[in-house]
């Protein structure tokens, strides 16, 4: 299974205008790097975000999102949005600015 075209064509649009952003395949999907760190991306339909504390905060309060388990085992600090939840904007938007925020206090890579 493919990542989800519709998200991907999303998230090229969202990330458009990020400083320093590279889009990658990687973990069998498509990530979006801002600056060398992984920041969003695309698991089958799966948004993914990385945003340490408050990916856990996301995941207490909207039974949408759920860990970042892929291989069995959690990666602590990401989380995953169902199409239920990145199909709505709102949601949508919160998840990837978290994500950018928290991508925004890493040291740079490149």
């Amino acid at each position: 299974m493919g990542c989800s075209a519709d998200l991907e064509t999303i998230l090229d649009e969202t990330t458009r205008t990020w400083a320093g952003v590279q889009k990658k395949k990687m973990f069998g999907g498509v990530v979006y790097m801002t600056h060398g760190n992984i920041c969003v991306g695309i698991w089958h339909d799966q948004l993914i975000i990385r945003a340490v504390e408050a990916a856990n905060t996301l995941m207490a309060n909207d039974a949408r999102f759920r860990p970042f388990d892929v291989t069995g085992r959690v990666m602590k600090g990401w989380a995953m949005l169902s199409p239920d939840g990145w199909s709505d904007p709102i949601v949508r938007r919160g998840a990837i600015e978290t994500a950018i925020n928290f991508c925004q206090t890493l040291p740079q890579k490149v």
